[in-house]
Protein backbone atom coordinates (compact mmCIF):
# COMPACT_ATOMS: atom_id res chain seq x y z
CA UNK A 1 0.00 0.00 0.00
CA UNK A 2 1.40 3.48 -1.00
CA UNK A 3 2.06 5.92 1.41
CA UNK A 4 0.73 9.27 1.80
CA UNK A 5 1.98 12.39 0.18
CA UNK A 6 2.29 15.65 1.12
CA UNK A 7 0.09 16.66 -1.19
CA UNK A 8 -2.70 14.00 0.15
CA UNK A 9 -2.12 15.12 3.70
CA UNK A 10 -2.57 18.46 2.86
CA UNK A 11 -5.84 17.89 2.12
CA UNK A 12 -7.13 15.78 5.06
CA UNK A 13 -7.50 18.41 7.71
CA UNK A 14 -9.98 18.26 10.46
CA UNK A 15 -13.02 18.52 8.33
CA UNK A 16 -12.59 16.21 5.85
CA UNK A 17 -11.66 13.88 9.05
CA UNK A 18 -15.30 14.45 9.81
CA UNK A 19 -16.90 13.86 6.79
CA UNK A 20 -15.67 10.19 6.48
CA UNK A 21 -17.09 6.90 7.63
CA UNK A 22 -15.86 4.67 10.43
CA UNK A 23 -14.29 2.24 8.18
CA UNK A 24 -12.50 4.72 6.04
CA UNK A 25 -11.35 6.55 9.28
CA UNK A 26 -10.19 3.09 10.91
CA UNK A 27 -8.34 2.51 7.26
CA UNK A 28 -6.43 5.77 7.34
CA UNK A 29 -5.05 4.91 11.13
CA UNK A 30 -3.51 2.03 9.76
CA UNK A 31 -1.82 3.21 7.12
CA UNK A 32 -1.10 6.42 9.33
CA UNK A 33 0.85 4.30 11.77
CA UNK A 34 2.78 2.62 9.04
CA UNK A 35 3.71 5.43 7.91
CA UNK A 36 4.70 7.05 11.19
CA UNK A 37 6.62 3.29 12.41
CA UNK A 38 8.53 3.54 8.52
CA UNK A 39 9.35 7.46 9.80
CA UNK A 40 10.75 6.82 13.01
CA UNK A 41 13.21 3.80 11.79
CA UNK A 42 14.50 6.37 9.24
CA UNK A 43 14.87 9.04 11.46
CA UNK A 44 16.70 6.46 13.72
CA UNK A 45 19.37 5.53 10.82
CA UNK A 46 22.63 6.19 11.81
CA UNK A 47 26.33 5.14 9.92
CA UNK A 48 26.30 2.82 12.88
CA UNK A 49 23.27 0.77 11.69
CA UNK A 50 22.25 1.41 7.91
CA UNK A 51 24.40 2.57 5.10
CA UNK A 52 24.12 6.10 5.67
CA UNK A 53 27.36 7.97 4.77
CA UNK A 54 28.95 9.74 8.18
CA UNK A 55 28.78 13.23 6.97
CA UNK A 56 24.97 12.95 6.72
CA UNK A 57 24.45 13.61 10.12
CA UNK A 58 24.24 16.72 11.62
CA UNK A 59 26.70 18.30 13.14
CA UNK A 60 25.06 17.95 16.82
CA UNK A 61 25.18 14.44 16.36
CA UNK A 62 28.62 13.51 15.29
CA UNK A 63 30.70 11.89 17.79
CA UNK A 64 33.95 10.08 17.97
CA UNK A 65 32.38 6.78 16.19
CA UNK A 66 31.06 8.41 13.30
CA UNK A 67 34.30 9.92 12.26
CA UNK A 68 36.48 7.87 9.25
CA UNK A 69 39.30 5.66 10.04
CA UNK A 70 42.48 6.14 8.03
CA UNK A 71 42.62 2.51 7.26
CA UNK A 72 39.03 1.56 6.71
CA UNK A 73 39.16 0.37 2.95
CA UNK A 74 35.70 0.81 3.41
CA UNK A 75 35.48 5.02 4.25
CA UNK A 76 37.66 4.74 1.66
CA UNK A 77 35.75 3.84 -1.15
CA UNK A 78 32.57 6.17 0.67
CA UNK A 79 34.25 8.87 -0.12
CA UNK A 80 35.67 7.66 -3.68
CA UNK A 81 31.88 7.14 -4.61
CA UNK A 82 30.56 10.98 -3.27
CA UNK A 83 33.37 12.51 -5.21
CA UNK A 84 32.54 10.14 -8.77
CA UNK A 85 29.03 11.02 -8.33
CA UNK A 86 30.78 15.02 -9.72
CA UNK A 87 31.56 14.80 -13.11
CA UNK A 88 34.05 17.28 -14.97
CA UNK A 89 30.72 18.77 -16.93
CA UNK A 90 28.83 19.74 -13.63
CA UNK A 91 32.33 21.04 -12.05
CA UNK A 92 33.01 23.47 -14.88
CA UNK A 93 29.62 24.58 -14.87
CA UNK A 94 29.59 24.86 -10.98
CA UNK A 95 33.03 26.86 -11.54
CA UNK A 96 30.76 29.40 -14.00
CA UNK A 97 28.16 29.64 -11.56
CA UNK A 98 29.69 30.83 -9.13
CA UNK A 99 31.97 33.54 -11.68
CA UNK A 100 28.88 34.55 -12.86
CA UNK A 101 27.49 34.84 -9.11
CA UNK A 102 30.31 37.28 -8.54
CA UNK A 103 29.78 39.42 -11.84
CA UNK A 104 26.04 40.85 -10.65
CA UNK A 105 26.64 41.50 -6.77
CA UNK A 106 25.95 44.60 -6.48
CA UNK A 107 28.70 46.44 -3.84
CA UNK A 108 26.32 46.13 -0.79
CA UNK A 109 25.99 42.73 -0.88
CA UNK A 110 30.02 42.09 -1.98
CA UNK A 111 30.85 44.34 1.60
CA UNK A 112 28.66 41.65 3.57
CA UNK A 113 29.60 38.44 1.95
CA UNK A 114 32.80 39.82 2.95
CA UNK A 115 31.87 40.78 6.70
CA UNK A 116 30.76 37.12 6.76
CA UNK A 117 33.86 35.57 5.03
CA UNK A 118 35.94 37.82 8.17
CA UNK A 119 33.94 36.07 10.55
CA UNK A 120 34.34 32.58 9.85
CA UNK A 121 37.58 30.69 10.69
CA UNK A 122 40.31 30.22 7.70
CA UNK A 123 40.13 26.54 7.63
CA UNK A 124 35.92 26.32 7.78
CA UNK A 125 33.97 23.70 4.67
CA UNK A 126 32.44 25.24 2.20
CA UNK A 127 28.35 24.82 2.42
CA UNK A 128 27.10 21.95 0.43
CA UNK A 129 25.12 22.67 -2.82
CA UNK A 130 24.98 25.36 -5.39
CA UNK A 131 25.39 29.07 -4.04
CA UNK A 132 22.49 30.86 -3.38
CA UNK A 133 21.42 32.79 -6.48
CA UNK A 134 23.81 30.93 -8.72
CA UNK A 135 21.69 30.04 -12.36
CA UNK A 136 20.08 26.94 -12.66
CA UNK A 137 20.84 24.46 -15.94
CA UNK A 138 18.62 22.41 -17.45
CA UNK A 139 17.82 21.12 -21.01
CA UNK A 140 17.84 23.65 -23.32
CA UNK A 141 17.11 21.62 -26.55
CA UNK A 142 13.19 22.03 -27.15
CA UNK A 143 11.23 19.06 -28.44
CA UNK A 144 8.20 18.56 -30.20
CA UNK A 145 6.13 15.94 -28.86
CA UNK A 146 4.65 13.29 -31.30
CA UNK A 147 2.42 11.08 -29.05
CA UNK A 148 0.91 11.83 -25.26
CA UNK A 149 -0.01 9.50 -22.91
CA UNK A 150 -2.36 10.17 -20.17
CA UNK A 151 -1.96 8.07 -16.64
CA UNK A 152 -5.24 8.35 -14.26
CA UNK A 153 -5.57 7.48 -10.69
CA UNK A 154 -7.18 4.00 -10.03
CA UNK A 155 -9.06 4.81 -6.95
CA UNK A 156 -9.15 7.34 -4.34
CA UNK A 157 -5.94 7.98 -2.09
CA UNK A 158 -8.46 8.88 0.88
CA UNK A 159 -11.29 6.60 0.83
CA UNK A 160 -10.35 4.16 -2.15
CA UNK A 161 -13.39 4.19 -4.14
CA UNK A 162 -12.59 3.91 -7.82
CA UNK A 163 -12.89 6.75 -9.75
CA UNK A 164 -15.78 7.30 -12.56
CA UNK A 165 -15.60 9.04 -15.83
CA UNK A 166 -18.00 11.71 -13.94
CA UNK A 167 -15.26 13.01 -11.43
CA UNK A 168 -13.69 16.02 -12.67
CA UNK A 169 -10.31 15.72 -13.30
CA UNK A 170 -7.27 17.48 -14.55
CA UNK A 171 -3.94 17.66 -15.33
CA UNK A 172 -0.75 18.50 -12.92
CA UNK A 173 2.62 17.58 -14.20
CA UNK A 174 3.84 15.51 -16.80
CA UNK A 175 7.39 14.46 -18.60
CA UNK A 176 8.92 13.37 -22.08
CA UNK A 177 10.42 10.33 -23.22
CA UNK A 178 12.35 9.99 -25.97
CA UNK A 179 12.31 6.32 -27.56
CA UNK A 180 14.17 4.55 -30.74
CA UNK A 181 11.10 3.33 -33.54
CA UNK A 182 12.36 1.95 -36.32
CA UNK A 183 11.18 2.98 -39.67
CA UNK A 184 8.69 1.65 -42.04
CA UNK A 185 10.24 -0.97 -43.82
CA UNK A 186 7.26 -1.35 -46.17
CA UNK A 187 8.20 1.52 -48.00
CA UNK A 188 12.02 0.16 -48.20
CA UNK A 189 13.73 2.62 -45.60
CA UNK A 190 15.83 1.15 -43.26
CA UNK A 191 16.93 2.51 -40.27
CA UNK A 192 15.39 4.62 -36.92
CA UNK A 193 14.21 7.46 -35.86
CA UNK A 194 13.84 9.04 -32.35
CA UNK A 195 9.54 9.72 -31.64
CA UNK A 196 8.73 11.96 -28.20
CA UNK A 197 6.19 10.94 -26.32
CA UNK A 198 4.73 13.24 -23.63
CA UNK A 199 3.48 11.89 -20.77
CA UNK A 200 0.72 13.75 -18.96
CA UNK A 201 -0.66 12.85 -15.11
CA UNK A 202 -3.80 13.51 -14.14
CA UNK A 203 -5.55 14.12 -10.57
CA UNK A 204 -9.33 13.42 -9.98
CA UNK A 205 -11.37 14.46 -7.00
CA UNK A 206 -13.53 12.27 -5.56
CA UNK A 207 -17.25 12.11 -3.76
CA UNK A 208 -15.16 12.34 -0.56
CA UNK A 209 -14.01 15.96 -1.56
CA UNK A 210 -9.99 14.02 -1.51
CA UNK A 211 -8.24 14.77 -4.84
CA UNK A 212 -5.73 12.02 -5.64
CA UNK A 213 -2.93 12.81 -7.85
CA UNK A 214 -1.54 9.87 -10.48
CA UNK A 215 2.35 8.97 -10.15
CA UNK A 216 4.98 7.26 -12.38
CA UNK A 217 5.62 4.29 -11.25
CA UNK A 218 9.08 3.57 -9.54
CA UNK A 219 11.55 0.41 -7.78
CA UNK A 220 11.90 1.09 -4.06
CA UNK A 221 15.20 2.14 -2.65
CA UNK A 222 18.19 -0.89 -2.32
CA UNK A 223 20.92 0.27 0.35
CA UNK A 224 23.37 -1.38 -2.52
CA UNK A 225 22.14 0.55 -5.33
CA UNK A 226 22.75 3.92 -3.56
CA UNK A 227 21.67 6.75 -5.75
CA UNK A 228 20.24 4.54 -8.61
CA UNK A 229 16.59 5.34 -8.40
CA UNK A 230 14.31 3.43 -11.04
CA UNK A 231 11.53 5.05 -12.17
CA UNK A 232 9.06 5.47 -15.04
CA UNK A 233 9.57 9.18 -15.43
CA UNK A 234 12.83 9.10 -17.37
CA UNK A 235 13.60 10.93 -20.64
CA UNK A 236 15.06 8.33 -22.42
CA UNK A 237 12.92 5.16 -23.12
CA UNK A 238 13.68 1.34 -22.44
CA UNK A 239 15.48 0.49 -26.34
CA UNK A 240 17.48 3.90 -26.50
CA UNK A 241 18.46 3.80 -23.29
CA UNK A 242 19.15 0.23 -24.20
CA UNK A 243 21.38 1.52 -27.34
CA UNK A 244 23.51 3.85 -25.14
CA UNK A 245 24.50 1.26 -22.73
CA UNK A 246 25.21 -0.93 -25.57
CA UNK A 247 27.43 1.68 -26.86
CA UNK A 248 28.99 2.12 -23.66
CA UNK A 249 29.78 -1.41 -22.28
CA UNK A 250 30.13 -3.53 -25.75
CA UNK A 251 31.73 -0.42 -28.13
CA UNK A 252 34.12 0.62 -24.81
CA UNK A 253 32.86 4.01 -25.94
CA UNK A 254 33.43 6.76 -23.57
CA UNK A 255 30.53 9.29 -21.88
CA UNK A 256 31.44 12.06 -24.02
CA UNK A 257 32.04 9.49 -27.26
CA UNK A 258 28.25 8.43 -26.68
CA UNK A 259 27.49 12.45 -26.11
CA UNK A 260 28.63 13.16 -29.68
CA UNK A 261 27.49 10.44 -31.38
CA UNK A 262 23.84 10.84 -30.35
CA UNK A 263 24.08 14.47 -30.90
CA UNK A 264 25.92 13.51 -34.69
CA UNK A 265 23.46 10.72 -35.88
CA UNK A 266 20.08 11.75 -34.32
CA UNK A 267 20.94 15.50 -33.31
CA UNK A 268 19.82 14.63 -29.91
CA UNK A 269 22.03 16.46 -26.85
CA UNK A 270 22.02 14.47 -23.55
CA UNK A 271 24.47 14.96 -20.97
CA UNK A 272 27.37 12.71 -19.67
CA UNK A 273 25.91 12.39 -16.50
CA UNK A 274 22.66 11.00 -17.75
CA UNK A 275 24.46 8.39 -19.26
CA UNK A 276 25.85 7.53 -16.44
CA UNK A 277 22.59 7.26 -14.51
CA UNK A 278 21.17 5.33 -17.56
CA UNK A 279 24.22 2.31 -17.35
CA UNK A 280 23.60 2.66 -13.19
CA UNK A 281 19.96 1.85 -13.91
CA UNK A 282 20.09 -0.10 -16.77
CA UNK A 283 22.69 -2.36 -14.18
CA UNK A 284 20.09 -2.45 -11.42
CA UNK A 285 17.50 -3.83 -13.59
CA UNK A 286 19.41 -6.89 -14.86
CA UNK A 287 20.42 -7.39 -11.29
CA UNK A 288 17.71 -10.15 -10.88
CA UNK A 289 19.49 -11.90 -13.73
CA UNK A 290 22.73 -12.69 -12.19
CA UNK A 291 21.28 -15.64 -10.12
CA UNK A 292 19.91 -17.30 -13.43
CA UNK A 293 23.58 -16.86 -14.98
CA UNK A 294 25.18 -18.06 -12.12
CA UNK A 295 22.68 -21.45 -11.98
CA UNK A 296 23.15 -22.18 -15.58
CA UNK A 297 26.83 -21.92 -15.33
CA UNK A 298 26.76 -24.43 -13.06
CA UNK A 299 25.09 -26.81 -14.72
CA UNK A 300 27.56 -26.61 -17.61
CA UNK A 301 30.10 -29.86 -18.57
CA UNK A 302 33.32 -27.69 -18.85
CA UNK A 303 34.21 -24.38 -17.25
CA UNK A 304 37.16 -21.90 -17.44
CA UNK A 305 38.10 -19.39 -14.98
CA UNK A 306 40.46 -16.67 -15.26
CA UNK A 307 41.38 -13.15 -14.03
CA UNK A 308 43.17 -10.34 -14.29
CA UNK A 309 44.02 -6.81 -12.49
CA UNK A 310 41.26 -3.79 -12.29
CA UNK A 311 41.38 -0.60 -10.42
CA UNK A 312 37.88 1.18 -8.25
CA UNK A 313 39.42 4.56 -7.73
CA UNK A 314 42.38 3.91 -5.33
CA UNK A 315 41.64 0.27 -4.65
CA UNK A 316 43.49 -2.38 -6.10
CA UNK A 317 41.03 -5.41 -7.38
CA UNK A 318 40.57 -8.17 -10.07
CA UNK A 319 38.40 -8.59 -12.69
CA UNK A 320 37.23 -12.20 -12.88
CA UNK A 321 35.32 -14.45 -15.40
CA UNK A 322 33.88 -17.34 -15.66
CA UNK A 323 33.16 -18.96 -18.91
CA UNK A 324 30.79 -21.92 -20.25
CA UNK A 325 29.81 -22.79 -24.03
CA UNK A 326 26.69 -20.66 -23.32
CA UNK A 327 27.18 -18.12 -20.29
CA UNK A 328 29.51 -15.36 -19.13
CA UNK A 329 29.87 -14.23 -15.39
CA UNK A 330 32.08 -11.59 -14.89
CA UNK A 331 32.41 -9.99 -11.46
CA UNK A 332 35.02 -8.01 -9.88
CA UNK A 333 36.65 -8.34 -6.37
CA UNK A 334 39.68 -9.61 -4.21
CA UNK A 335 41.96 -12.05 -5.07
CA UNK A 336 40.51 -14.58 -2.68
CA UNK A 337 39.12 -18.28 -2.45
CA UNK A 338 35.95 -16.77 -0.36
CA UNK A 339 35.60 -14.51 -3.86
CA UNK A 340 35.85 -17.51 -5.86
CA UNK A 341 33.69 -19.58 -4.27
CA UNK A 342 31.07 -17.06 -3.57
CA UNK A 343 30.90 -16.79 -7.67
CA UNK A 344 30.80 -20.65 -8.49
CA UNK A 345 29.38 -23.16 -5.49
CA UNK A 346 31.68 -25.78 -3.86
CA UNK A 347 28.57 -28.07 -5.48
CA UNK A 348 29.78 -27.49 -8.93
CA UNK A 349 30.24 -31.28 -10.65
CA UNK A 350 31.50 -29.86 -14.11
CA UNK A 351 35.24 -29.81 -15.38
CA UNK A 352 37.22 -26.12 -14.39
CA UNK A 353 39.78 -25.35 -16.44
CA UNK A 354 42.56 -22.98 -14.68
CA UNK A 355 45.77 -21.24 -14.88
CA UNK A 356 48.23 -22.22 -12.08
CA UNK A 357 46.66 -19.92 -9.00
CA UNK A 358 46.20 -21.80 -5.68
CA UNK A 359 42.83 -21.00 -5.12
CA UNK A 360 41.56 -22.88 -7.81
CA UNK A 361 43.30 -26.17 -6.49
CA UNK A 362 40.15 -26.71 -4.13
CA UNK A 363 38.59 -27.88 -6.36
CA UNK A 364 39.20 -31.89 -7.40
CA UNK A 365 37.75 -32.03 -11.00
CA UNK A 366 39.85 -29.54 -12.96
CA UNK A 367 42.33 -29.15 -15.93
CA UNK A 368 45.37 -27.02 -16.12
CA UNK A 369 46.42 -25.02 -18.80
CA UNK A 370 49.36 -26.12 -20.61
CA UNK A 371 49.58 -23.14 -22.71
CA UNK A 372 50.58 -21.23 -18.91
CA UNK A 373 53.34 -24.63 -18.10
CA UNK A 374 54.75 -24.11 -21.44
CA UNK A 375 55.63 -20.46 -21.70
CA UNK A 376 57.29 -21.08 -17.89
CA UNK A 377 59.33 -23.74 -19.60
CA UNK A 378 60.55 -21.83 -22.10
CA UNK A 379 61.53 -19.01 -20.10
CA UNK A 380 63.69 -21.41 -17.63
CA UNK A 381 64.99 -22.63 -21.11
CA UNK A 382 66.43 -19.38 -22.11
CA UNK A 383 68.17 -18.64 -19.02
CA UNK A 384 71.54 -17.43 -19.36
CA UNK A 385 71.94 -20.07 -16.16
CA UNK A 386 73.86 -22.73 -18.07
CA UNK A 387 72.38 -25.64 -15.88
CA UNK A 388 68.32 -24.57 -15.27
CA UNK A 389 68.64 -24.03 -19.08
CA UNK A 390 70.20 -27.38 -19.98
CA UNK A 391 67.22 -28.84 -17.53
CA UNK A 392 64.88 -26.34 -19.04
CA UNK A 393 65.43 -27.92 -22.34
CA UNK A 394 65.02 -31.48 -21.44
CA UNK A 395 61.78 -30.15 -20.16
CA UNK A 396 60.34 -28.26 -22.70
CA UNK A 397 61.35 -30.85 -25.32
CA UNK A 398 59.11 -33.62 -23.70
CA UNK A 399 56.84 -31.16 -22.95
CA UNK A 400 56.13 -30.40 -26.74
CA UNK A 401 56.36 -34.45 -27.83
CA UNK A 402 53.06 -34.73 -25.03
CA UNK A 403 51.50 -31.78 -26.71
CA UNK A 404 51.61 -33.48 -30.28
CA UNK A 405 50.54 -36.54 -28.95
CA UNK A 406 47.58 -35.15 -27.65
CA UNK A 407 46.65 -33.36 -31.15
CA UNK A 408 47.32 -36.82 -32.90
CA UNK A 409 44.87 -38.54 -30.54
CA UNK A 410 42.56 -36.02 -31.61
CA UNK A 411 42.78 -36.57 -34.99
CA UNK A 412 42.07 -40.33 -34.47
CA UNK A 413 39.17 -39.62 -32.60
CA UNK A 414 37.77 -37.52 -35.37
CA UNK A 415 38.39 -40.43 -38.07
CA UNK A 416 36.98 -43.14 -35.61
CA UNK A 417 32.91 -43.93 -36.45
CA UNK A 418 30.57 -42.47 -34.10
CA UNK A 419 29.82 -44.00 -31.15
CA UNK A 420 33.38 -45.97 -30.98
CA UNK A 421 35.04 -45.48 -27.65
CA UNK A 422 38.61 -44.89 -27.67
CA UNK A 423 40.82 -47.62 -27.29
CA UNK A 424 42.92 -47.05 -24.49
CA UNK A 425 46.27 -48.60 -25.48
CA UNK A 426 46.23 -45.31 -27.95
CA UNK A 427 46.20 -42.90 -25.60
CA UNK A 428 48.74 -40.69 -24.93
CA UNK A 429 49.23 -41.54 -21.59
CA UNK A 430 50.27 -45.23 -22.96
CA UNK A 431 52.11 -44.63 -25.81
CA UNK A 432 53.90 -41.81 -24.29
CA UNK A 433 54.25 -43.63 -20.37
CA UNK A 434 58.32 -43.40 -20.64
CA UNK A 435 58.21 -39.61 -21.53
CA UNK A 436 55.82 -38.68 -18.88
CA UNK A 437 57.91 -40.84 -16.45
CA UNK A 438 61.42 -39.07 -17.07
CA UNK A 439 59.67 -35.64 -17.28
CA UNK A 440 58.39 -35.96 -13.67
CA UNK A 441 62.10 -37.61 -12.53
CA UNK A 442 62.94 -33.98 -14.41
CA UNK A 443 60.95 -32.51 -12.00
CA UNK A 444 61.99 -34.37 -9.03
CA UNK A 445 65.59 -33.63 -9.36
CA UNK A 446 65.16 -30.11 -9.87
CA UNK A 447 62.48 -29.42 -6.95
CA UNK A 448 64.81 -27.95 -4.98
CA UNK A 449 67.25 -26.72 -7.46
CA UNK A 450 68.99 -23.21 -6.72
CA UNK A 451 67.52 -21.21 -9.37
CA UNK A 452 64.30 -20.04 -8.53
CA UNK A 453 62.63 -20.59 -12.07
CA UNK A 454 63.65 -23.87 -12.43
CA UNK A 455 62.64 -24.54 -8.98
CA UNK A 456 59.11 -23.33 -9.26
CA UNK A 457 57.91 -24.79 -12.43
CA UNK A 458 59.13 -28.23 -11.05
CA UNK A 459 57.23 -28.06 -8.14
CA UNK A 460 53.64 -26.78 -10.01
CA UNK A 461 54.34 -29.96 -11.92
CA UNK A 462 54.60 -32.13 -9.31
CA UNK A 463 51.57 -30.50 -6.94
CA UNK A 464 49.55 -30.94 -9.83
CA UNK A 465 50.20 -33.67 -11.98
CA UNK A 466 47.79 -35.36 -11.73
CA UNK A 467 45.97 -32.35 -12.94
CA UNK A 468 48.09 -31.70 -15.56
CA UNK A 469 48.49 -35.35 -17.11
CA UNK A 470 44.52 -35.68 -17.26
CA UNK A 471 44.34 -34.62 -20.82
CA UNK A 472 47.02 -37.61 -21.50
CA UNK A 473 44.05 -39.94 -20.93
CA UNK A 474 41.14 -37.83 -22.08
CA UNK A 475 42.85 -36.10 -25.01
CA UNK A 476 39.38 -34.83 -26.09
CA UNK A 477 39.01 -32.04 -23.40
CA UNK A 478 41.01 -29.13 -23.83
CA UNK A 479 44.70 -28.46 -23.51
CA UNK A 480 44.38 -24.54 -22.86
CA UNK A 481 42.69 -21.89 -20.93
CA UNK A 482 42.25 -19.81 -24.33
CA UNK A 483 38.69 -19.00 -24.10
CA UNK A 484 38.80 -17.20 -20.35
CA UNK A 485 41.39 -14.96 -21.89
CA UNK A 486 39.83 -14.11 -24.99
CA UNK A 487 36.82 -13.52 -23.08
CA UNK A 488 38.71 -11.11 -20.85
CA UNK A 489 41.03 -9.50 -23.54
CA UNK A 490 38.18 -7.11 -24.41
CA UNK A 491 38.07 -5.67 -20.85
CA UNK A 492 41.72 -5.24 -20.43
CA UNK A 493 41.40 -2.92 -23.65
CA UNK A 494 38.64 -0.82 -21.72
CA UNK A 495 41.09 -0.76 -18.58
CA UNK A 496 43.29 0.77 -20.54
CA UNK A 497 40.79 3.23 -21.91
CA UNK A 498 38.70 3.90 -18.47
CA UNK A 499 41.51 3.05 -16.15
CA UNK A 500 39.02 1.22 -14.33
CA UNK A 501 35.65 1.96 -12.34
CA UNK A 502 35.52 4.74 -9.62
CA UNK A 503 33.69 3.10 -7.00
CA UNK A 504 31.44 -0.21 -5.70
CA UNK A 505 28.34 0.94 -7.70
CA UNK A 506 30.40 1.17 -10.79
CA UNK A 507 31.88 -2.55 -10.65
CA UNK A 508 28.69 -3.64 -10.09
CA UNK A 509 27.35 -1.98 -12.76
CA UNK A 510 30.04 -2.72 -15.39
CA UNK A 511 30.05 -6.77 -14.43
CA UNK A 512 26.33 -7.11 -14.26
CA UNK A 513 25.79 -5.49 -17.93
CA UNK A 514 28.65 -7.03 -19.59
CA UNK A 515 27.35 -10.85 -17.90
CA UNK A 516 24.41 -10.40 -19.76
CA UNK A 517 25.85 -8.63 -23.02
CA UNK A 518 28.32 -11.54 -23.34
CA UNK A 519 26.14 -14.28 -22.58
CA UNK A 520 23.54 -12.82 -25.25
CA UNK A 521 26.04 -12.81 -27.92
CA UNK A 522 27.50 -16.49 -26.68
CA UNK A 523 23.44 -17.65 -27.48
CA UNK A 524 23.35 -15.58 -30.32
CA UNK A 525 20.12 -13.68 -29.34
CA UNK A 526 20.21 -9.57 -29.77
CA UNK A 527 21.22 -7.99 -25.94
CA UNK A 528 19.57 -4.87 -26.69
CA UNK A 529 16.24 -6.23 -26.56
CA UNK A 530 16.78 -7.89 -23.37
CA UNK A 531 18.47 -5.03 -21.74
CA UNK A 532 14.77 -3.08 -23.37
CA UNK A 533 12.41 -5.29 -21.96
CA UNK A 534 14.55 -5.43 -18.45
CA UNK A 535 14.67 -1.70 -18.31
CA UNK A 536 10.82 -1.56 -19.04
CA UNK A 537 9.96 -4.75 -16.60
CA UNK A 538 11.93 -2.59 -13.54
CA UNK A 539 10.37 0.72 -14.58
CA UNK A 540 6.67 -0.85 -14.28
CA UNK A 541 7.60 -3.08 -11.48
CA UNK A 542 7.46 -6.33 -13.20
CA UNK A 543 9.95 -9.40 -12.96
CA UNK A 544 12.72 -9.15 -14.92
CA UNK A 545 12.60 -10.81 -18.31
CA UNK A 546 14.28 -14.09 -18.73
CA UNK A 547 17.76 -14.92 -20.46
CA UNK A 548 17.40 -16.11 -23.60
CA UNK A 549 17.44 -19.92 -23.91
CA UNK A 550 20.78 -21.97 -24.76
CA UNK A 551 21.00 -23.38 -28.06
CA UNK A 552 20.70 -26.89 -28.59
CA UNK A 553 24.19 -27.36 -30.25
CA UNK A 554 25.99 -25.32 -27.16
CA UNK A 555 24.73 -27.96 -24.62
CA UNK A 556 26.14 -30.97 -23.82
CA UNK A 557 29.55 -32.55 -25.25
CA UNK A 558 29.09 -30.46 -28.02
CA UNK A 559 31.32 -27.43 -26.13
CA UNK A 560 33.81 -30.15 -24.50
CA UNK A 561 36.64 -29.07 -27.49
CA UNK A 562 36.03 -25.56 -27.36
CA UNK A 563 38.74 -23.19 -27.79
CA UNK A 564 41.41 -26.22 -27.99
Amino acid sequence: MTQFSDFDLSQMDEAWQIKQSEVVVRSLLRRTLDDLRAARDSLNQNPNNSSRPSGSMPPWHRGETDKPSDGDPDNILLNDDDASDVTDNDTHKHKHAQDDDCVTDTTAQTDQQTDVKDKLPANAPKSPGRPKGAPGYGRTQKLTPTNHEYHYPDQCAGCHCPFSEHDHTQAWTGWDTLELCPLETTTGQLGWRIEVTRHILMQSTCHCGHITQAKATSAEEDPQWQGVNISEQRLLGPLLAATVVYLSIRMRLPRYKVQELMLDIFGLEISTALIDQTIKQTARSVEPLQKELVEQLEQAELAYADETSWAEGVIYLWFWVLFCSHTVLYFIGKRTKEMFDNALASTFTGILMTDGYQVYRSRPNRLRCWAHLKRKLCGVAESTDRDAARNGHAMLAIFKDLMLAVYNARDQLKEAPPGQKADPNTLPITTHANQVLELKKLCEQNSDAKHKALGEIAREFLNDWDVIMRVLAQPWLPLTNNPAERQLRHWVIARRISYGTRNLVGSNSLALLASVIDTCKLRGADARNLLASAIHAARQGLPAPALPPIPAHLLGQNGALMGV
